[in-house]
Formats: structure tokens, C-alpha cells, sequence
């Protein structure tokens, strides 16, 4: 395990000068300078970063905040057309759920996807949903050909002047595509974890757990991913592995290790029952809750279906609090941890100190 100074370091040997912009912008210099490990984060020193503004966790609207869906995405690459395209209708979907009470949204593309910030900050400008750009790579499959070519080092550096050209506040979804990382992954996975240490911003993964069907991706994947980036310097309290809810672990057993080791777990593909009945995720997620981690539970859809727009007869953005949250309470969830799953906790996950 590398320590912050170390990232930095190593940074700087490579000739690294990056400055992250925003109201706590640093000097390029700093990669040569005595930086003090990222603090604790509060509710009162930490910020969310969205696409057109920072706001402190509590100036956020009161209501649900949803930590990985797509707003903008063209996945597979080279896909003709996807219906996040449509500027308006995604602007309309977003505003939609801010009447379902949803207070922000983590759109979970990056380049590699064909995320488009524009579009992003337009379909924020347009619905009043304030919308927080990740940022990273996907999987092996979906990596540009010069990944192959540079070093975790070169990868971290270009990543954090991403952080500042396009005002992200999270890197994610990073993820793999089979049941071991590749050589290229394993070295993303590494950039990332630097990249975090420099930055402070939260990360989140994607897992292939294919639920109750015979698959290739190992039932410790999760944990596996949270050793590569803590390894590599990252804090595990702004992890969250993700897809949990995409395992079959009836006893949340691979969840609860990871919550045990400080990180956040993420059931960010409620509703998306191909995978996994939403009613196995439900005694995941009861499991975990009555195992003592309510406070590490981050919910989400991934939503990425046209099926599930509102104006084709969806549930909408806002699915995780319509149709998964109402099933937590059925189950004996009360409200008050309900309540502190949506609201709260994507708040603390979100929030970092700028560096």
C-alpha cells in the first residue's frame, strides 16, 4: 500500500505537473510540494462537484441522490445511435425525476463510453437536476489502443487534468470484463487508485457478477477490486465496489467483507431483474442492513434501458425511490434507515475535500 506522498512522488518522476481547477485550484507546482493527506471527510468541510457548480452535501435539495446512472452514453462504441442522444428527451427524463423527488444524479460515463459533458450540462441547465460527471475508463474491451502503451503513472497524470477540464466529481464506472483483471486493466485499476489519492474524488466499479447464472467473474471479485485500488493509494472510505447486488450471496457475505474494510457497497442495478430478481436484492440488501452496515448501502439503477423511460411507459430515472425503495420497507426496513440509505449516504460518499 502506497501512501499519498508516495502517489505523488511517483508522479513527479514521470514529470508530472497537473493542476485541478475550480475554487480550490492548485498550482501545477504541487506535485513537487509537502501536500498533507486528504482529511477526514465531513458534511461540513467536503463538497459535491457537479457540471455546473459545487455545492456543500447539505445545500443539495432535500431528496434522494443517485449515485450511478447514464444520462449520456453510446456503449457499445460504434453503435450507430443511443437514445441518450436525444438532448431534449433526456432533459425531460431528468426533469421528471426531479419531481419524483430526486435531488442529484451521478452519471456514470467517460470517454470511453462517448459520454458527452455538453450534453450533460445542458440536460442540468435545462431540468434544474444537478448532475455530478465520472470519469476514468470502463473495461478492457473499451479502452483506446494507447492504454496499452502507457504506464499507471501517465494514465493517473491525464486523469487528473481530466479532473479539472471537465469539473468531475467521481471516477467511475471503473470496471473489468471477465473473471480476472487484465494486465491493462490491472494497471486502470492502479492509475485509478493514484489518481483518487491526488484528487480525493470518490470512485466507483462495475463488477460482470451475472447473478444466478453460470458465469466467469469470481464471487471475491468485489474484494479483489478494493485491493488493487487501496494498494495503489486510494482511501477504501471513497470506494464503493460496484454491482454487489448482482451476486447471488443471499447472506450479503462478500458485502459485508467489503463494508468491514472501510469501503462502500453499491446495489447500483436495482430494478434490472435479467440480471437479478429484485426480491434476492432485497434479502441482500436486508442481510446487510441487519448485519450492521446500513451506513455504507449505496442504491442506484444504472439506468441504460429505453424500456425504462417514462416516455415509453418506465418507471424513469428515479426507479431506485418508486419501485426498489418501497420493496426495503415492505421488507422491514424502517424508514429512518430508508431515509438514511438515499439521502445520506451518497451525500458523505460524494463529498470530498479539493486538493
Amino acid at each position: 500500500m502506497i501512501t499519498r506522498r508516495e502517489a505523488l512522488r511517483r508522479l513527479s518522476l514521470t514529470g508530472a505537473a497537473v493542476a485541478v481547477s475550480g475554487p480550490s485550484a492548485i498550482s501545477a507546482a504541487f506535485a513537487q510540494s509537502e501536500l498533507r493527506r486528504v482529511p477526514a471527510l465531513s458534511r461540513e468541510d467536503g463538497i459535491i462537484r457537479t457540471v455546473l457548480r459545487d455545492y456543500a452535501p447539505d445545500e443539495l435539495a432535500v431528496g434522494p441522490v443517485l449515485m450511478h446512472e447514464h444520462l449520456s452514453i453510446h456503449y457499445p462504441v460504434g453503435v450507430a445511435e443511443h437514445f441518450t442522444d436525444d438532448v431534449e428527451l433526456m432533459t425531460e427524463e431528468a426533469r421528471l425525476a426531479v419531481s419524483d423527488g430526486v435531488a442529484c444524479i451521478v452519471d456514470g460515463g467517460h470517454p470511453d463510453m462517448a459520454r458527452s459533458i455538453d450534453a450533460l450540462r445542458r440536460i442540468s441547465a435545462g431540468s434544474g437536476m444537478p448532475i455530478v460527471a465520472g470519469g476514468g475508463y470502463y473495461m478492457q474491451r473499451s479502452y483506446p489502443a494507447e492504454i496499452a502503451s502507457k504506464s499507471a503513472e501517465q494514465i493517473a497524470r491525464e486523469l487528473v487534468a481530466e479532473v479539472g477540464r471537465d469539473r468531475l466529481g467521481a471516477l467511475g464506472e471503473i470496471g473489468q470484463q471477465e473473471g480476472e483483471l487484465t494486465p491493462d486493466e490491472q494497471k486502470v485499476f492502479e492509475a485509478i487508485g493514484i489518481a483518487q489519492a491526488l484528487t480525493g474524488l470518490p470512485v466507483f466499479t462495475h463488477n460482470a457478477y451475472t447473478g444466478r447464472r453460470a458465469g466467469t467473474i469470481p464471487r471475491d471479485a468485489g474484494l479483489r477490486q478494493l485491493s488493487a485500488l487501496v494498494s495503489a493509494g486510494a482511501d477504501p472510505e471513497s470506494i464503493a465496489i460496484g454491482h454487489m447486488c448482482c451476486l447471488d450471496d443471499p447472506n450479503a457475505e462478500v458485502a459485508i467483507e467489503i463494508a468491514s474494510r472501510g469501503a462502500w457497497v453499491a446495489f447500483d442495478r436495482v430494478t434490472l431483474n435479467a440480471i437479478m430478481p429484485d426480491q434476492a436484492r432485497v434479502t441482500m440488501a436486508m442481510a446487510f442492513i441487519g448485519a450492521g452496515h446500513a451506513d455504507k448501502l449505496l442504491l442506484s439503477s444504472d439506468f441504460y434501458s429505453a424500456n425504462s423511460l417514462k416516455s415509453r411507459g418506465g418507471a424513469g430515472l428515479a426507479q431506485t425511490v418508486t419501485v426498489f425503495a418501497p420493496m426495503l420497507r415492505e421488507a422491514g426496513a424502517s424508514e429512518e434507515v430508508v431515509r438514511g440509505i438515499l439521502y445520506d449516504n451518497p451525500r458523505r460518499f460524494l463529498a470530498f475535500v479539493p486538493v
